[in-house]
């Protein structure tokens, strides 16, 4: 172990009723009137956090999907350590928006004005020397059992020489940062770890409202902020979900297929795998099995090179933004298996298996996490 540290993802939040609360995204409808469920919607959070880097002498500051607050963030006054910025270069993604200031000087402290309400947060500094060089693993996690996410850290460290793991934590009541960042370092093969805590909101799920993934932002926003803040040297990233394990028929390594593309960027598919449905307590390497109402593909994962032709387009959770998904395709030789029992089952849909539904055993699969060691 060579570096290992806990941070905190620090935005700027407003006060119940002194703004306009964020709205719907256009073609989204809410399913339910249940407050509780509604509150899964971000609907005050005005920035997310906000990066200084000194290579680029920029600040950049990441917000959530703006849309009816618009017109608040672009008519309000920033500063940086208390001096006033020029106006921000304002960009605006599928689900999340940035603004860039020139900031020649590093920048601790970033300041929002409006209507006489006044904020402040701090901001980070952009430090990819700890990740410099590695193959890492990037999620984000709500409450996974720490057994599982050690097991998918050993696995893809065994298959695919994984060196350095940066996990974003949303707010996981089951253990704490630190309990997690003990369990990754007490694995011994990691060359950096890395647990971000991220207090927002993720969004809601698809019985909350209709086309739900255009009202998650979060984990979007906060992929692109950890790569300006802590992986712009790194060899190679792989972004994928601890329910998941990518899967290499040939043998070879995700990273090394990455360093090898052309475009910087491989992307794969992915298939659900099941336990038997008796079992309380399941782990990965009982994903053996295979249901005949579940055999499509679920969406793409991908890997991607910081240094590669892609390296500063926004990264989204299955792909990159606005390139389809099948340009960098590895398939068939990459595949991860999707791990029905693996999850808190916090997302709608994610019901225990039907037991009177027949599965069938996949040896293929079986391999897959041997090679891995589970």
């Amino acid at each position: 172990m060579n570096w290992s540290a806990l941070a905190q993802f620090d935005g700027i939040v407003a006060p119940p009723g002194l703004f306009p609360a964020r709205d719907l995204p256009p073609l989204s409808r809410w399913r339910t009137d249940d407050p509780a469920l509604r509150d899964r919607y971000d609907t005050d959070t005005l920035i997310y956090g906000a990066v200084w880097s000194a290579q680029t002498k920029r600040l950049r500051v990441y917000a959530p999907r703006p849309l009816n607050l618009l017109p608040l963030l672009r008519g309000a006054r920033w500063l940086a350590d208390g001096v006033a910025l020029g106006k921000p270069k304002l960009r605006r993604f599928k689900r999340y928006a940035t603004l860039e200031f020139d900031a020649p000087k590093p920048v601790a402290q970033l300041g929002f004005e409006r209507d006489g309400w006044q904020a402040t947060c701090p901001v980070q500094q952009a430090d990819p020397d700890p990740f410099m060089g590695c193959n890492v693993l990037y999620t984000m996690s709500q409450n996974n059992d720490l057994d599982w996410v050690c097991d998918w850290v050993m696995y893809h460290h065994r298959a695919h020489g994984a060196d350095a793991v940066l996990i974003s934590d949303n707010r996981s009541t089951a253990y704490t940062p630190e309990d997690l960042r003990v369990r990754l370092v007490g694995l011994g093969v990691l060359k950096a770890v890395l647990v971000q805590s991220v207090p927002y909101r993720h969004g809601p799920s698809s019985q909350i409202c209709t086309r739900a993934s255009d009202a998650r932002y979060l984990q979007s926003a906060t992929a692109n902020f950890m790569r300006d803040v802590w992986l712009r040297r790194a060899r190679a990233v792989l972004s994928c979900d601890i329910d998941e394990i990518v899967a290499s028929q040939s043998g070879r390594s995700i990273f090394d297929a990455v360093c090898a593309s052309r475009l910087g960027v491989v992307t794969f598919p992915g298939y659900w795998r099941f336990c038997d449905p008796a079992q309380d307590s399941p782990t990965h390497s009982d994903h053996v099995f295979t249901r005949p109402d579940r055999l499509k593909p679920c969406p793409r994962k991908y890997a991607w090179r910081p240094d590669g032709w892609l390296g500063d387009w926004s990264l989204m959770i299955h792909s990159l933004e606005s390139v389809p998904r099948r340009w960098a395709s590895g398939a068939p030789d990459f595949w991860f298996l999707h791990c029905d029992g693996i999850t808190t089952r916090w997302k709608a849909g994610r019901e225990k298996a039907d037991i009177a539904l027949k599965q069938t055993y996949d040896e293929n699969a079986k391999q897959a996490l041997a090679r891995g060691g589970l």
